[in-house]
């Protein structure tokens, strides 16, 4: 796919880029429900991850410099949500042909898009999804979106250290509790944070909640909607922290 190992290639720079970074104050990320975050930098960058519209959590208010798209589903890129005049980094082409050339820099923070598939036949079946990673104040940050296979190899080549990984776990539309486990232990981030899974909020839908992908494993916390992340209080070995919503 021509188009994809462009965008790999332009991405490679990104990241190489935010590798040499200097990092900063303490980040901050907080956590909506489904796969809505927003990440602050500790220069104040803040940069609001696949917005949902109405699908069952509470609607926040939120501002941002930035919103990154991972796909073009109504529970990822409700952009409408947020408020400011923040830029849009949409992570596929209009129609979702191709993967979209993503390279942006603000401060002390770096962005990339990298391609994955939406189910496990390179997107045949579901279309195309991309991974976003954040670096920010040093702190790299990798949204899966709605991954539904493990990664083509360049992408994990591209995506380097991941300090915290966002990996959707409720299946259906995206990865089950076990290939969520196998791109994790694949991916070896530091911190591990489940998305897209039933809640209170979505107990309607046809997800599986958190508990599958969380059984066996040790080192799972469960830590509120915030967080504070600087790269010096990261811990030593995989750690799976659960985040709530309200």
């Amino acid at each position: 796919m021509p188009r994809a190992l462009a965008v790999l290639a332009l991405a490679l720079v990104v990241v190489a880029q935010g590798a040499r970074a200097t990092a900063g104050g303490a980040v901050t990320l907080r956590y909506f429900g489904h796969a809505f975050f927003l990440v602050t930098s500790g220069e104040g960058v803040r940069v609001a991850m696949d917005p949902f519209t109405d699908i069952g959590y509470p609607m926040p208010e939120v501002e941002a410099d930035v919103v990154t798209i991972s796909h073009e589903a109504p529970d990822h890129n409700n952009v409408r949500l947020i408020k400011g005049r923040p830029e849009i980094l949409r992570g596929l082409e209009p129609g979702g042909r191709g993967f979209t050339l993503v390279q942006h820099a603000r401060k002390d923070t770096r962005i990339a898009a990298l391609p994955g598939y939406h189910d496990k036949v390179q997107g045949k079946e579901r279309g195309l999804n991309s991974i976003f990673l954040v670096e920010a104040s040093g702190v790299r940050i990798a949204h899966l979106g709605d991954l539904g296979d493990m990664p083509p190899e360049e992408t994990i080549q591209a995506l380097g250290r991941i300090d915290v990984l966002l990996v959707p776990v409720g299946g259906v539309h995206s990865l089950d509790a076990a290939d969520a486990t196998r791109v994790m232990e694949r991916l070896r981030p530091t911190v591990a944070i489940p998305i897209h899974y039933r809640t209170a909020a979505t107990a309607r839908t046809g997800l599986a909640d958190e508990r599958p992908f969380l059984e066996g494993k040790p080192r799972v916390r469960r830590v509120g909607h915030t967080v504070r992340l600087d790269r010096g209080s990261l811990p030593a070995e995989t750690e799976i922290w659960v985040m709530d919503y309200r």
